[in-house]
């Protein structure tokens, strides 16, 4: 069959399936000519033989990575934010700068205070604190945080937000799997529910590692988010940086991960073993405009809990219910029969 006659034809159904050892094979099916007549087509695309690309070593010993923290008030995250810092990029890791971008006035001599004291306790002092006297727009302080790099060599940077907890071992992934002018890394983190929720039936949530295991009744990959990304600055320069019109909450990341999709870099999409989203109480404000409120209503709907778990709140009167009634008609066989 040529390619005119298919493109004549119109799909009904298509399959795809793996052969181990031998391919992949596609079935289409096309109405007739006919009536009640379908044409089928078979392709088969053979495995090829493993191919060596390269094979180099790689020394990521003197890869500084900035990450860049967009804050406005969640002091207690904050405190959380900067304990996990501590521990990974301070005690394990030790090849990392800070840089936080505030906005507002309020509590920025908190902010102050936690950075003073985790340079007292750790005589750490590669961090920068910008204060911005305006509305919050993360994708505004990103990009005020990645300009502000003065240092003449070019920097790995770390798109981050307060709510993440992140290991040495994904700072690992984020210098392998970018590279400047090749490759940007746009991980795929683990989103955790609500502990209150998937831990109802204890009296109190475990300690919050023991809460960060990638299972589905603890939370889900969040394929639909580009926030979290790793990408050299000369890179994210060169591309445009972020759309600055665009003010509060959502799609500024998407519209950086589409630019760099039709660029010539290499977009790595993967999920991150090591890259964590703590559940927080998440408020959709009424001046949104309707497609962003919209997407920030679905997230904080999907973030609650599992399909079942939701489901087993919804039902939870009838289920107790249930269980009323049934007690009550034991106890009445129980008379009865004089038991």
């Amino acid at each position: 069959m040529n390619v005119n006659v298919c493109d004549a034809l119109l799909s009904v159904s298509g399959l795809t399936r793996t052969e181990r050892d031998r391919g992949s094979v596609y079935e289409l099916t096309f109405t007739g000519d006919a009536p009640r007549s379908f044409t089928q087509l078979v392709l088969f695309r053979p495995l090829g033989p493993v191919m060596k690309v390269r094979s180099e070593s790689v020394n990521t010993h003197s890869i500084v990575i900035n990450v860049i923290v967009p804050l406005s008030k969640r002091m207690e995250a904050f405190k959380q934010f900067i304990n996990n810092f501590r521990e990974v990029c301070i005690r394990q890791d030790g090849r990392v700068h800070l840089t936080v971008v505030y906005f507002g006035r309020e509590q920025i001599d908190q902010v102050k205070a936690v950075l003073d004291q985790t340079t007292r306790e750790t005589r750490f002092r590669s961090f920068t604190l910008i204060q911005m006297n305006e509305e919050f727009s993360r994708g505004r302080g990103l990009e005020v945080g990645a300009r502000a790099w003065r240092r003449r060599q070019n920097v790995l940077l770390f798109f981050c937000d307060v709510d993440i907890h992140f290991t040495a071992d994904f700072l690992t992934s984020c210098r392998l799997n970018a590279e400047p002018g090749k490759k940007v890394y746009y991980p795929v983190l683990f989103s955790q529910y609500n502990p209150s929720v998937i831990y109802s039936n204890q009296s109190l949530p475990p300690p919050l590692q023991q809460q960060l295991v990638i299972r589905k009744e603890s939370g889900f990959w969040r394929d639909f988010g580009f926030g979290m990304t790793c990408q050299y600055r000369s890179d994210f320069i060169n591309i445009g940086g972020f759309d600055r019109s665009m003010k509060g909450w959502g799609l500024e990341d998407v519209h950086l991960y589409r630019k760099y999709l039709h660029s010539k870099l290499m977009v790595i999409r993967a999920p991150a073993r090591g890259l964590f989203h703590l559940w927080h109480e998440k408020s959709c404000a009424d001046e949104l405009p309707p497609d962003k409120y919209k997407m920030c209503m679905q997230t904080k709907a999907m973030s609650e809990a599992s399909h079942s778990q939701l489901g087993a709140l919804f039902f939870k009167q009838e289920v107790e219910n249930h269980h009323s009634s049934q007690k009550l008609l034991n106890i009445s066989v129980n008379l009865r029969f004089g038991n």
